[in-house]
């Protein structure tokens, strides 16, 4: 399966998601980067999947903790979606991660080089196996 592919069957087997042609520019460009990673990563949309998309990201990307929270601080969709959520089920949520967080945090380790963040497009034809194999990528 391709990333193209990955990402169409992500956001065909979620159609409640938030779909980046629906929203403005820069959030369209956050979101379409997340939700690339949750493929490449091999993660749903379980809120415990999603706080370990997060981690994979700030890991194993390039996006870097500055820029990524910059845009869950000002993008509205991120904001609502947080607001939603809920600050005791983010704290739960948490506690979940945390056996996984470790094995994310060491896989994250040997990753070779940081995935491109917004620059996904250039990977939509490839394999994901052959990507996850280019940045040794070993998910969960």
């Amino acid at each position: 399966m391709t990333l193209g592919e990955g990402l169409g069957e992500y956001y065909a087997g979620h159609p409640g998601l938030l779909q980046p042609d629906r929203m403005e520019a820069d959030a369209a460009r956050f979101f379409r980067s997340h939700d690339a990673c949750h493929a490449l990563f091999g993660l749903d949309t379980t809120l415990v999947d999603e706080g370990l998309a997060d981690l994979w990201t700030l890991l194993a990307t390039s996006v870097g903790v500055r820029r990524y929270a910059h845009y869950l601080r000002t993008n509205p969709a991120a904001k609502q979606i947080t607001k939603e959520i809920g600050l005791l089920r983010v704290l739960w949520t948490t506690m979940q991660i945390i056996p996984f967080a470790v094995r994310v945090f060491l896989r994250s380790r040997k990753v070779t080089g940081n995935w491109p963040w917004n620059g996904e497009d250039g990977y939509l034809d490839q394999p994901l196996n052959v990507i996850r194999n280019e940045f040794n990528i070993r998910i969960l």
